[in-house]
């Protein structure tokens, strides 16, 4: 079933949800890298006034209020895989804000021991309601699980909250029957469904409701707003190592529990070949797990935890996620990853090396099938577009071959329009003469020998001040429109 808030220009349209960053303007490295925060000083404005506990969740931390009296929470890496957590907190909220996702302004930064000041009276909230009070000796005990990057030196992230007042998850299935605005069920909106794609980029496997938060936004004095729905925590990118021995090895290809395959595995005596049997560490050991270049399948991909919307996904609403994540160049990368601030070179160097060799596998996949063409533009009688298997270098530009076919309402003939392509991949067709009342389907095709890319529909309407660009259509079949 294909997802039911794409607009006529097959793109999701600003709202609570989301909103177009990156898919409709160039961004500069230093503003990608720059997520939800303001700035990119990620220095700690101390002193920090220690104000409450963490709930839960795999990773310790605690709720302070910064020098500034921004509140936010503190969170570290553990002892078994020093920078990789925090790191992972701080640069999935930056992609995801980029990808037009509504993140937390996260960053990782130093502090010390004696930065800390504990609130009188702080206490620890838990989610199954029970209240307790927060020591000192719970402080202590958490930064012992932070990384030591120099005598008294820590590590550790920081997430500020979020603007608007927070209600709750939200579900990646049905709609909230208290949100009139709320009409769309989750598991049919197409940025939750080519969410997936983000996520195998990076193996955030762990992308169920307890990482997201509803906010209410004030607009006025008289009660007026609405719900705004935020994407929180993804420290468990890059490699998690959780669990038992045997069970890491699986994330990404299988979720938590899977009692089929485990049932299957029972039976087969273990001989059946899986493709986490050979998984090694890379490079950069413990600190990435298992998280690789090679091998990488995206198409398998599976997250940790069953995802209504993922499981929805179709071919549409992952090649739009593709169009975005092809906008992330290997300069924004660059430029993201040392936000991280990894002490490690090799961590570093790895975590760029395998962000780019997984761009390109998910590019390769996703851009040669729908039609790799965007950004249209109508200049007078031209429509031009940018054709991203070119721009992002999966497909060479000196053997890419265009065609462009006009079929006119009422004509009863097509015409062959003529084609040029220009710099920085944009390649332009000139539109038949104009024909006022009239509507019109240009079958804009880009090829590269026999590869089975589709065409793009443009759809035009004739007014006497030229055609005017209705909408854009990426067909899974390469029959002609029925005019």
């Amino acid at each position: 079933m294909p997802a039911q808030n794409v607009n006529s220009m097959d793109e999701v349209p600003n709202s609570s949800w989301f909103t177009n960053r990156l898919s409709v303007r160039n961004m500069t490295p230093r503003e990608l890298a720059r997520g939800a925060c303001p700035h990119t000083d990620d220095a700690a404005k101390v002193p920090w006034v220690v104000v409450a506990g963490k709930p839960d969740g795999a990773n310790p931390g605690f709720q302070v209020v910064d020098a500034r009296g921004i509140r936010a929470l503190v969170k570290v890496d553990g002892v078994t895989q020093p920078e990789r957590a925090t790191a992972a907190d701080a640069l999935g909220a930056v992609m995801f804000h980029a990808a037009g996702y509504w993140a937390p302004c996260n960053r990782v930064t130093f502090i010390r021991k004696e930065h800390l000041e504990l609130e009188e009276g702080a206490q620890i909230k838990r989610t199954n309601g029970t209240v307790e009070p927060l020591t000192q000796e719970a402080i202590d005990t958490i930064m012992s699980k932070a990384t030591e990057v120099e005598p008294g030196l820590f590590r550790v992230s920081i997430s500020e909250f979020i603007s608007g007042r927070p209600i709750g998850p939200w579900r990646y299935e049905g709609v909230r029957e208290d949100d009139p605005n709320d009409v769309i069920p989750h598991q049919h909106r197409r940025e939750l469904r080519g969410m997936r794609l983000l996520a195998a980029w990076t193996d955030h496997i762990d992308t169920r409701q307890e990482n997201t938060m509803l906010a209410w936004i004030s607009t006025g004095k008289n009660g007026e707003g609405f719900t705004r729905h935020y994407r929180i925590d993804f420290g468990d990118m890059f490699g998690l190592i959780n669990g038992p021995p045997g069970v890491p090895e699986r994330f990404g290809h299988v979720g938590y529990f899977s009692p089929g395959q485990m049932l299957t595995d029972f039976l087969a005596l273990g001989l059946i070949d899986r493709p986490w049997h050979d998984k090694r560490m890379g490079p950069a050991g413990p600190a990435l797990g298992y998280w690789r270049a090679e091998p990488f399948d995206v198409d398998p991909w599976h997250p940790g935890y069953p995802n209504p919307a993922f499981d929805r996904a179709t071919e549409a609403d992952l090649a739009w996620m593709a169009r975005i994540i092809a906008r992330f160049t290997p300069a924004h990368i660059d430029a993201l990853v040392q936000r991280a601030h990894f002490r490690s070179k090799i961590v570093h160097a790895e975590v760029i090396r395998i962000m780019n060799h997984r761009r390109q596998r998910i590019l390769e996949r996703y851009l040669t099938r729908l039609s790799p063409l965007t950004w249209p533009q109508v200049r007078g009688r031209k429509l031009c577009l940018q054709d991203l298997a070119v721009w992002t270098g999966i497909r060479d530009e000196t053997s890419r071959r265009y065609q462009a076919v006009a079929h006119v309402e009422g004509v009863g003939r097509s015409e062959v329009l003529d084609v040029r392509a220009g710099s920085d991949a944009r390649v332009c067709a000139e539109l038949p003469e104009v024909q006022p009342g009239r509507y019109a389907v240009v079958v804009f095709r880009a090829t590269s020998g026999e590869d089975g890319t589709f065409a793009l529909w443009a759809h035009f309407t004739g007014h006497r001040d030229g055609w005017r660009l209705v909408g854009l259509e990426r067909p899974e079949h390469a029959e002609a429109p029925a005019l």
